[in-house]
């Protein structure tokens, strides 16, 4: 058939209706993947790895953290991350520690390869007789002796005898009587009494500077293990023990996330023999502030324009109002009006002495018996 001028015209009419319409589809098409592919990218390129890394700078300073900030990139936190009651970390590059649980009375020993082991215990009841119950803290082995004779009790044998609070430390007695205790109730004058065994054990496992957390059931500060090769850091106690205090702190006033946490391996020698503040009668906040940074995301379309995608990396701080990033990114307002914000610390002594010293104290001493 013969095609005219007009029947052409026509069909080019038509195709260019279709064609119109195709681009109309397309560019609102491309307007609703875009975003959703733009999201995909960045996700992929911002999160990382949950994995914890290890650097070191030639201050002797130790990086470990999934959620460490680093060059080019963000770490986004979801509401289980902020949520989620976070202990401040002390870490050891030994092969064990122990967790002395007071209320429970029972002694667990922790291994970096992740098994635990448990021990009855009966550790020190106050209304004894010149006696003193034990009292929580994060201590530290600094005296061994596989057969101790007591200067304060008629020279008892102390058998396997390691000192982590003064002159309170783990070991076991002569007989089996004192065993119906064990695991039940307080029952001594102040050590940590166990089976013969046991404390045989617990004697070969451990060594000086192998680090004892006691508690009666709360306890804001734990114990990771750094790897082995790792040595014990060469920082001035004083600068120690400024951190051990700083980051308790923030982690109590919910700025895990916000502040640069220093992680390195402690040096048993600077934790006194009175131990160190675990936090044992403070509470966690019920959340942690979120970083500063979040991404906004705008797009600005018309019909008369293509669609325009604009990402911004918004400084809560500086942030517009309307963003509403208050509810997005921290708590910290909520945390203040229900009164779980520490007041803040003014000077180092004062960080110390609060964060760091254990308000407990020195315990009583009684003279050796005649």
């Amino acid at each position: 058939m013969e095609l005219t001028n007009q029947n052409i015209n026509e069909n080019l009419s038509e195709e260019e209706k279709f064609s119109d319409n195709n681009d109309g589809n397309n560019k609102r098409l491309f307007s609703f993947i875009t975003p959703i592919l733009l999201i995909l990218f960045l996700s992929a390129g911002i999160f990382s790895s949950s994995e914890e890394k290890i650097n070191t700078d030639n201050n002797g300073f130790y990086e470990l953290g999934s959620f460490k900030q680093q060059e080019k990139k963000i770490n986004l936190l979801s509401e289980s991350d902020l949520t989620a009651k976070i202990k401040d970390t002390v870490y050891t590059n030994k092969d064990n520690w122990l967790e002395l649980r007071i209320h429970e009375q029972m002694l667990y020993q922790h291994w970096r390869d992740g098994r635990i082991e448990k021990f009855p215990i009966s550790s020190g009841n106050k209304y004894l007789s010149e006696s003193v119950e034990s009292r929580p803290g994060l201590f530290a082995i600094f005296y061994r002796n596989p057969h101790h004779k007591s200067t304060q009790y008629s020279n008892a044998s102390l058998y396997h005898f390691q000192t982590f609070n003064q002159g309170i430390g783990f070991h076991s007695l002569d007989g089996t009587g004192y065993y119906g205790n064990l695991g039940v109730r307080p029952s001594s004058h102040g050590c940590i009494r166990m089976k013969h065994d046991h404390a045989r054990k617990l004697f070969n496992d451990c060594d000086l500077g192998t680090l004892v957390l006691a508690h009666n059931g709360n306890s804001l500060r734990t114990i990771g293990f750094a790897p082995k090769d790792i040595p014990v850091s060469d920082m001035p106690k004083e600068e120690q023990r400024e951190l051990l205090a700083r980051n308790l702190y923030n982690v109590v006033n919910g700025n895990y996330f916000v502040e640069n946490r220093k992680y390195f391996v402690v040096d048993p020698k600077i934790i006194t023999a009175q131990g160190i503040y675990n936090g044992y009668d403070m509470k966690l906040p019920e959340k942690q502030n979120a970083p500063s940074h979040v991404f906004s995301f705008k797009q600005i379309s018309d019909r008369t324009a293509n669609t325009e995608i604009e990402l911004d990396v918004v400084d809560f701080a500086t942030a517009d109002s309307e963003l509403n990033l208050s509810e997005i990114i921290t708590n910290k307002e909520n945390n203040e009006k229900s009164g779980k914000k520490e007041k803040d610390i003014t000077s180092t002594d004062a960080l110390i002495k609060k964060y760091y010293h254990n308000a407990i104290g020195f315990l009583p001493y009684f003279g050796p018996k005649k």
